[in-house]
């Protein structure tokens, strides 16, 4: 009797932990479910969770826009004085005033005026700003900031002083710009007139090297076909002289000297030079440079009206460097004979 009942209590206690290794098991095997916050019930935020002495890698930030470059300055002081001053030039205050003017000093309304400068040394601190000129040819810019602004400016109509863009400097060198509104910075456009059919050529042509000989022979220039001629076939002649004692020296004796056989030459400073003079012709000219000249200069850009032995008349843009004796002549002819040296 006291067996079977030993016997049935191992049985059932068998039986039980059966059972309770399979609920176990099931609950292993089941993923628990979020506790659902009631709809009539406002959620309650966990308490932050503190964490010591745990550093993340790689952890992602929210993004942020960059300082501003005073705050950039301002920073900068405070760690690194040469780098601060270095970006406060890129912070120069920017006012700029200009008026423009035509041939006969008129004022020029409706020009298109562009302004384009940097506030950062970066290609994102580009800033560009757009006006026109008033009835009294004046136009403005205010309350920017930068190392330089260029200028740009243009009218249909007109022919642009220096190619139509300038540049000028606010915060390195001895030519620093003072605005004033009283003394704008004045720019000059030439209205077109009625241009010629003129003949232009460059000398040398095309991806080639032009160099003067350094003893005085001769080399002649066809202005009607850009090319060189033969002696005393051409309409310009050219002369050079050159001593070099020194090869390293960098200041020498140099001479050059321009003939028109049988016409002349007369020097001119106008960037539109459109209309030869009618008298005052010379040759040769004589461009005489001797190293103890207090004015001595290393490279020559001039323009010369030209009168042919014909009556025709034309002008060159001659440039040289008297050092190896490298040069290019460019020249308009009119082969009409008229004065009018504009072109179509």
């Amino acid at each position: 009797m006291r067996k079977s009942i030993w016997i049935a209590c191992v049985v059932v206690l068998a039986v039980c932990l059966l059972l309770l290794f399979k609920v176990t098991q099931r609950q292993k095997n089941v993923s628990p479910m979020p506790s659902e916050t009631p709809t009539n019930q406002p959620s309650q935020p966990e308490p932050p969770k503190v964490v010591e002495n745990r550093q993340t890698a790689n952890t992602s930030q929210p993004s942020r826009l960059p300082p501003p470059a005073a705050s950039i300055v301002q920073i900068l002081s405070s760690t690194n004085s040469v780098a601060a001053k270095r970006l406060a030039l890129w912070q120069a205050p920017i006012e700029f005033y200009g008026r423009v003017v035509d041939e006969n000093s008129n004022a020029i309304s409706g020009v298109n005026v562009h302004f384009s400068w940097y506030e950062i040394p970066s290609e994102t601190g580009e800033r560009t700003a757009d006006t026109r000129s008033d009835s009294e040819g004046l136009f403005s810019l205010h309350g920017k900031h930068g190392p330089s602004l260029s200028v740009g400016f243009g009218k249909e109509g007109y022919y642009s002083s220096h190619r139509g863009e300038v540049t000028y400097n606010y915060a390195l060198g001895p030519d620093i710009l003072s605005p004033d509104p009283q003394n704008p910075v004045v720019f000059f456009l030439r209205k077109k007139g009625k241009g010629e059919a003129l003949i232009t050529t460059d000398y040398p042509g095309f991806a080639k090297i032009a160099q003067l000989h350094h003893d005085g022979t001769p080399v002649e220039i066809d202005v009607f076909n850009g090319t060189q001629a033969p002696v005393g076939s051409g309409q310009l002649k050219l002369e050079f002289w050159r001593a070099i004692t020194n090869q390293n020296a960098n200041v020498f004796d140099w001479k050059c000297q321009l003939t028109v056989p049988g016409g002349g030459l007369v020097e001119t400073p106008e960037e539109f030079a459109f209309q030869a003079p009618e008298g005052g012709y010379q040759s040769p000219v004589v461009i005489d440079m001797p190293a103890t000249n207090e004015n001595w200069q290393g490279e020559i850009r001039s323009k010369y009206y030209l009168q042919l032995p014909d009556g025709k008349y034309g002008r060159i843009d001659f440039y040289l460097l008297p050092r190896n004796g490298v040069f290019t002549v460019q020249s308009a002819i009119n082969p009409t004979g008229s004065r009018n040296l504009e072109p179509p």
